[in-house]
């Protein structure tokens, strides 16, 4: 069968454009991150708790956008590395997750690399492109 239709505006996907973006600003974060032995998201988990302090474990999933299950998988790599720590909250079935003073440690080596990622994007995108992108991204993510 001969297909006659046009399927090039498939190609103009927002979900596939924004899934190859995210691909290649992840590439540039793990690469600048590396050198600490650390990945884009668990240093996105320190930062959040080092905003926040200790959060339960839905709120931490809640405020990352993050499915709980995956954020369990990424904290259980982050507690084997005495990065964060969990324990009972106030509530017995609650699990409050919170920074080490080695996750402390750990997100202050990694800033400045997180810095030089931040800067490599900016350079690339221009800073009125990077505050558009955040911009709208931002009201995505809302």
């Amino acid at each position: 069968m001969t297909q006659t239709r046009d399927y090039s505006h498939l190609l103009d996907c927002s979900c596939n454009l924004l899934r190859s973006s995210a691909r290649l600003i992840t590439q540039a974060y793990e690469t600048h991150l590396k050198p600490a032995g650390i990945t884009p998201p668990q240093f996105t988990i320190l930062a959040a708790l080092a905003n926040t302090g200790p959060l339960p474990l839905s709120d931490l999933a809640q405020a990352l956008a993050l499915e709980r299950t995956g954020l369990s998988r990424n904290l259980q790599v982050l507690e084997r590395k005495t990065w964060v720590q969990s324990g009972a909250g106030e509530d017995s079935r609650q699990r409050l997750v919170s920074l080490t003073d080695e996750g402390w440690a750990q997100l202050h080596l990694a800033m400045p690399l997180w810095q030089s990622a931040q800067d490599e994007i900016a350079d690339l995108l221009g800073a009125a492109q990077l505050d558009d992108l955040k911009s709208t991204l931002g009201a995505l993510t809302r």
